[in-house]
């Protein structure tokens, strides 16, 4: 990453992003809780713990994409006003080592 203070690095996210990605991963860990049990059991069919770790990855993307949006609008925009270029560059680098 560029060389930002250690404010710019810090997790930024609006309070309704927040509230509501930490309400997704709740379910996820739910549904992944669930997946266990099922891969304890000895009568479930495969495809259907297939099926909710495919939902499991669903919910996980979708809830990556909301950080991701806040980070795009905090970091990346802000280096864009302030006209820096090569902060712009190393965050987009530092995203897609990720996605």
């Amino acid at each position: 990453m560029a060389d930002l203070d250690p404010q710019e690095t810090r997790l930024v996210l609006d309070p309704a992003v927040r509230d509501d990605a930490r309400s997704r991963l709740r379910s996820i860990r739910g549904h992944v809780e669930g997946i266990l049990r099922m891969l304890e059991r000895d009568d479930v069919y495969c495809v259907d713990a297939l099926k909710q770790i495919k939902a499991v990855n669903g919910a996980l993307a979708k809830t990556g994409d909301m950080i991701l949006r806040c980070h795009l609008k905090h970091h990346v925009v802000t280096a864009h006003e302030r006209g820096d270029d090569e902060a712009i560059v190393a965050e987009l680098m530092d995203i897609l080592k990720y996605r």
